[in-house]
């Protein structure tokens, strides 16, 4: 239970004494029986119990009183005015007058409605008290009662206002809260979405290459202390550089994004990616037309039965553009990753893997063969600075 809570239960057991109490003592003539303060004394403590049930079996969050404070007012006012009243007619309107404290100890969370509620149930057993009293310029509590409903007029009007002003206010905070988590989920919104240009290839949804070199070393670091592996490959769009001056800068864009999305689509259909972490993106990338492919939970057999696939689904499908539908072909180089290598060793082998999957294509490497002399030979990449190596058009010299 909430302290605050349970401190205006307490501060109404005490207002049961302050409203009791002084009727005993003999500073009024005549004091309060003992016989009648008994009975008030137990009507308040079946009262109190009572409203510590609803508190702790939360049965006042059920009927909409969170604390039970309107009902322990009510009952509060029940037996230190109605009860009062009952047991000691026309005895003292001061004492009833103090009954006006279970509106006062509540009104923080009372509506401007309960509070009227509450002063309404007050002035009704007052007046059917005093009346005849306040009517009767000879009877002995007359000047009392007046005096008595004329400050608990004042009093309750003073208890309205300040409940309306507090209704105002808890409308004021739930509507800042409210405005705060708005600017709490678009600040959020706005650091993933800076987060994704930051890490994110502009054109395609791929890493950009530091943050796949990142994404690679983690990957190394984990194999490394679990002892497991995984497997890396490279994606190359055949003719790329063909197709982006024949189709322009955005088909090509169109192109990137459609290729990426089939290419991520079936590494997480085959169930490749890495659990427990919804940033983690497979693809990285790092080239223009090339791909490097990161698959923390496949050994090179899984690997290639991914390469197998995604050429299936990508290679001759009809990808929609701006200039139209385009069939684009992929070169892969798959390798699995061994303890003890480094990142540039790892890059290394699967580069030379892609040159060795794209000299595979006998079409392409006859055709080389009939249109050039034979050349340098092409070196597998050590790293970014030599990833332009791997562009299709320098894959016309034969490897020695």
């Amino acid at each position: 239970m909430h302290t605050k809570s349970w401190k205006a239960y307490f501060c109404g057991l005490g207002a049961y004494a302050v409203c009791l109490v002084p009727a005993i003592l003999p500073i009024f003539h005549p004091p309060l029986g003992l016989d009648v303060a008994a009975r008030l004394a137990l009507a308040a403590g079946l009262a109190s119990v009572l409203v510590a049930l609803m508190r702790l079996t939360a049965f006042d969050a059920r009927v909409g009183d969170p604390g039970a404070k309107f009902i322990q007012a009510l009952l509060g006012l029940a037996v230190c005015a109605g009860l009062y009243a009952l047991l000691a007619p026309v005895s003292h309107p001061q004492i009833m007058q103090m009954s006006l404290l279970w509106v006062a100890i509540g009104m923080t969370s009372l509506s401007p409605r309960q509070v009227l509620v509450l002063t309404a149930l007050y002035l009704g057993i007052f007046l059917n008290a005093y009346t005849g009293v306040m009517l009767d310029p000879g009877a002995a509590r007359h000047a009392d009662a007046l005096y008595a409903i004329l400050v608990s007029l004042a009093l309750s009007g003073f208890m309205y206002s300040r409940a309306y002003e507090y209704a105002h206010l808890h409308n004021e905070k739930a509507e800042l809260h409210e405005a705060n988590l708005r600017q709490a989920e678009e600040l959020e919104e706005a650091k993933t979405r800076i987060h994704a240009i930051t890490i994110q290839d502009m054109d395609t949804i791929a890493l950009k290459y530091p943050f796949f070199r990142e994404e690679l070393r983690r990957c190394k670091e984990r194999a490394d202390r679990s002892g497991s592996t995984f497997s890396i490959g490279l994606i190359e769009i055949d003719h790329f550089a063909v197709i982006g001056e024949r189709y322009g800068e955005m088909a090509v864009k169109q192109l990137l994004r459609e290729v990426v999305e089939r290419v991520t689509g079936v590494i997480a259909k085959m169930g490749l990616e890495e659990e427990g972490d919804g940033a983690h993106h497979p693809l990285g990338r790092v080239g223009d037309g090339l791909y490097g492919m990161i698959l923390p939970r496949a050994n090179v057999k899984g690997a290639l039965a991914c390469a197998k696939q995604l050429h299936k689904v990508v290679e001759l499908e009809s990808i929609r553009t701006m200039a139209g539908l385009l069939n684009v072909a992929l070169t892969i180089g798959i390798v699995e990753y061994y303890p003890g290598e480094s990142l540039d060793e790892l890059m290394e082998m699967v580069g030379a893997s892609l040159e060795k999957a794209r000299l595979h294509n006998m079409e392409e490497l006859q055709a080389a063969n009939r249109a050039k002399p034979k050349g340098e030979p092409v070196k597998a990449a050590t790293g970014l600075h030599d990833l332009r190596l791997l562009h299709h058009k320098e894959y016309d010299s034969p490897v020695h």
